[in-house]
């Protein structure tokens, strides 16, 4: 009887463990799913991103958008050989912080240093978006300095400074120095060339370089008609408070998102 009520706790001990071991099988699935669910999730904002963007001459033939992984060194960015007006997220590439590729069906971009670079300098930094923008990139040639003159424009109010170099940024020195440029500022453009927008989100970042090429063709068209008064810093932050919060943000990543709904009904 003695025996058998100790096979009985045995058995009992036993099953324990078992259901133990099953319950952390089953949160560990429930994790990694959560955690592939997210990052799919994230390639879709990104191949958004892109599309929307690509719609409003920010990005054309080339350009691209990344985001971080939260959590890891991985970096997810729009590939190279895909027209941006119909990105998928199927279509995304994942690289490492050395811009080494590590998944996807589709080639990395050649300039995959402009992101990896900013993120190795950047922890802050989950959202990059490299962009050809017409107006901006005039102020690279003309060495003027691109001024807060407009409320969305205000997120500049610290300076857009430029990186001194004319050609792709395609490798690990050229990708240091362009975050080296960057510093702790919002945006850098790339001489004659383009620009990097970064941001916490692809959304903040989407949004930013929206407002980065509307304040500078505001400037262009104010030099064309007289002096230019920039706002003052009171005044530039009270632009930000009020104009780039969360709520700001999506506000306007939903009028891209319902214009595209719009104009591709079957998306």
């Amino acid at each position: 009887m003695i025996a058998y009520r100790k096979n009985s706790v045995l058995l009992f001990f036993l099953a324990l463990a078992a259901a133990a071991t099953a319950m952390s099988g089953v949160r560990a699935t429930a994790q990694s799913g959560s955690a592939t669910t997210e990052v799919e999730r994230l390639k879709a904002r990104i191949a958004q991103a892109t599309r929307m963007l690509a719609r409003e001459g920010i990005i054309a033939s080339s350009g691209h958008v990344s985001a971080r992984i939260p959590g890891t060194d991985r970096v997810l960015i729009g590939p190279a050989d895909v027209t941006r007006d119909i990105l998928t997220a199927d279509d995304i590439v994942t690289v490492d912080l050395d811009s080494k590729k590590i998944e996807g069906k589709r080639a990395q971009p050649l300039e995959t240093e402009i992101h990896t670079g900013i993120y190795r300098a950047r922890p802050d930094v989950m959202a990059v978006v490299h962009s050809h923008p017409v107006h901006s990139v005039v102020f690279s040639v003309t060495k003027k300095p691109i001024l807060p003159v407009s409320v969305h424009g205000a997120i500049f109010a610290d300076g857009v400074p430029t990186l001194e170099h004319v050609g792709h940024v395609n490798t690990r020195d050229l990708g240091d120095g362009l975050a080296r440029a960057l510093g702790s500022h919002r945006a850098v453009l790339i001489k004659m060339h383009g620009a990097a927008i970064v941001g916490a989100s692809v959304e903040e970042a989407f949004v930013a370089a929206l407002q980065l090429e509307e304040n500078a063709e505001k400037q262009l068209w104010a030099e064309a008609t007289g002096k230019v008064e920039p706002m003052t810093a009171e005044e530039a932050a009270r632009s930000v408070r009020q104009s780039f919060q969360p709520s700001s943000i999506q506000k306007r990543w939903k009028y891209y998102e319902d214009l595209e709904r719009v104009a591709t009904p079957s998306r």
